[in-house]
C-alpha cells in the first residue's frame, strides 16, 4: 500500500511541476522513473516473487520483511532529496551566466556541419577500434565475450577506450531528426539521418545491448511526441506508454534471440526489476558497505579516462555491490556479469539513511544542470530529440543504473558531443572576432 502511494505522489508531484513550467523536464521524467520502480516495480516484484515466479532473486527479497517498511520511507526520503537537488542548483548557479553555446540560430549551416562531424568521427574511432578484432565485421565475433568482461579470451586491443565513441553516431542520428522536424530537410540533412540510424544501428548490435537497444529506437516517437504536444498530462502519459513500450521491446528482444528469460512478460519484468531492492536488503543486511562517505562521487572524474588505467586499484561501486550478492566481481569465480546499484541503494551505501537524501539530492542537481544546457539550444527541433534521449538515457535509466562508473560510461558520447559542437558552433565566430576592428568595416590596412 505504500509502494502505491509513493507511486502515486511521484506522479502527482511532476504532473504539479510540469503544470506549473508549461512544460515537461528531466526532473519529471525522473519523479515517473522512481515513482514507476520503487512503487509499481516493487509490487511487481514482490506479487511474482511470492508467487514463485522470480526463484533466481527470491533468497534475496522474500527474507527480508523487516527491511520492507524501512526501503518504502526511504523513498520518500530519495523523493525530497531529489527536489532539493534541483531547486539548490539556481541560486548556487545562475543559469543565466551558462554560454551560449548555439549559434545556429543565426547560421542555420552550422548544426548539419557539426551533426556530419560527429558521424564521421563515429565512423573512424570504431574502424581504430575494431582494427585488433579484424574490423567492423570483426568485432562482432567477439561481441559476447567484451560484454561479459572476458578480456582474456579476445585479441589484445590498445584502442579499446574508443569503444564509446561509436555511440556519437546516436547523436548525429538523434540530430539529424530533429533538423527534419525543424523543416531542414535538405538531402545532407536527409542522408545524414539515414547514414547515422543505419550506422547506430551497428554499434547497438555490436554492443549487445537490448536497453540500449531499445532506448535508441523509442527516443524518435518520443521526440515527435515532445515536439507535437503541449499538455504536460499527455506528454508524460506517452512517456510513460514509450518506457513501457521500452520494457516489452526488450523482452521481445530476448524471445527473438533466443535468450529465454521467462516464461511470460510479467516475470521478465519481475527478474529485470528486482536487483534494486535485493541490492538494497542485501547491503542492509551485510552492513559491511554502509559508510563509503560518497568516494564513489569523488573519484567519478578518473571513470573518465580509459579503464584499464583505473580497473586495478579502484573498485566500482557495482563491483562492490556484486561481490556482496554473486560472491565475488565480475569476472571472478566464474561471476560474467555485474548487479548493477540502483538510485536507493546507491545513497544508502554512501552514508546510511542519510546518504539517501544527500545522493538524491546529487541526483536533482545533475538533472538541473543538464536541462540548464539543453535550454541553450535554440534550435528548437535538435533540442527536443536531444532532450528525449536525455530524459529516458540519464533521467529514467540513471535511477536504475546510478553508480558514477555507468552513468559517465553510457553519457560519455554525451559529453564528447557537447564539446564538439561548442567548438564547432563557435568557432567561426572566434575567427570573426580575431579580425582587426577596422576589418568589419571594410578598410584595408
Amino acid at each position: 500500500m505504500i509502494s502505491l502511494l509513493f507511486a502515486l505522489v511521484c506522479g502527482f508531484a511532476a504532473l504539479v511541476h510540469s503544470m506549473k513550467v508549461q512544460r515537461v523536464t528531466l526532473l519529471d521524467w525522473a519523479l515517473l522513473a522512481i515513482g514507476g520502480l520503487y512503487g509499481i516495480g516493487w509490487v511487481l516484484v514482490l506479487h511474482v516473487t511470492a508467487a514463485g515466479g522470480n526463484p533466481g532473486w527470491a533468497q534475496w527479497i522474500l527474507p527480508f520483511q523487516d527491511y520492507y517498511l524501512v526501503h518504502n520511507l526511504s523513498a520518500f526520503l530519495l523523493l525530497g532529496g531529489i527536489f532539493i537537488g534541483w531547486y539548490l542548483v539556481p541560486p548556487i548557479w545562475r543559469v543565466k551566466f551558462l554560454p551560449n553555446t548555439d549559434i545556429a540560430v543565426r547560421r542555420p549551416d552550422r548544426w548539419p556541419r557539426v551533426l556530419w562531424a560527429l558521424l564521421i568521427l563515429a565512423v573512424t574511432l570504431q574502424g581504430v577500434y575494431t582494427h585488433s578484432y579484424g574490423g567492423f565485421l570483426g568485432v562482432l565475433e567477439y561481441s559476447a565475450l567484451i560484454r561479459s568482461g572476458l578480456f582474456n579470451a579476445v585479441p589484445p586491443n590498445p584502442f579499446s577506450f574508443l569503444r564509446p565513441f561509436g555511440g556519437l553516431a546516436m547523436i548525429a542520428a538523434l540530430g539529424f531528426f530533429g533538423l527534419l522536424l525543424s523543416r531542414n530537410r535538405s538531402l545532407s540533412v536527409r542522408l545524414g539521418f539515414v547514414l547515422s540510424f543505419l550506422f547506430s544501428l551497428y554499434i547497438l548490435y555490436s554492443w549487445l545491448g537490448r536497453m540500449a537497444f531499445m532506448v535508441f529506437l523509442v527516443s524518435f516517437p518520443l521526440t515527435l511526441a515532445m515536439y507535437r504536444s503541449s499538455s504536460p498530462f499527455w506528454l508524460m502519459a506517452k512517456g510513460g506508454l514509450a518506457f513501457i513500450g521500452t520494457l516489452v521491446g526488450a523482452y521481445g528482444m530476448s524471445v527473438l534471440l533466443n535468450l529465454k528469460p521467462a516464461e511470460n512478460l510479467l516475470e521478465f519484468l519481475a527478474k529485470e526489476l528486482s536487483y534494486p531492492f535485493a541490492s538494497f536488503f542485501a547491503q542492509l543486511a551485510y552492513g559491511e558497505h554502509l559508510f563509503r562517505g560518497f568516494v564513489d562521487f569523488l573519484w567519478a572524474p578518473v571513470f573518465l579516462l580509459p579503464s584499464s588505467w583505473w580497473t586495478h586499484w579502484l573498485e566500482p561501486v557495482g563491483q562492490v555491490n556484486t561481490a556482496v550478492i554473486m560472491g565475488a566481481p565480475k569476472g571472478e569465480r566464474g561471476v560474467t556479469g555485474t548487479i548493477p546499484v540502483d538510485l536507493l541503494t546507491l545513497g544508502l551505501m554512501q552514508l546510511h539513511i542519510p546518504g539517501i537524501i544527500l545522493t538524491g539530492a546529487l541526483f536533482g542537481a545533475l538533472l538541473r544542470i543538464v536541462q540548464a544546457f539543453l535550454d541553450r539550444i535554440s534550435c528548437r527541433g535538435v533540442r527536443v530529440a536531444f532532450e528525449a534521449n536525455l530524459a529516458l538515457q540519464l533521467a529514467v535509466l540513471g535511477a536504475f543504473y546510478s553508480e558514477p562508473e555507468l552513468i559517465i560510461s553510457r553519457n560519455i558520447r554525451w559529453i564528447a558531443a557537447a564539446l564538439i559542437a561548442f567548438v564547432l558552433l563557435r568557432l567561426p565566430n572566434l575567427r570573426v572576432r580575431l579580425l582587426p576592428r577596422h576589418a568589419h568595416r571594410g578598410v584595408v590596412s
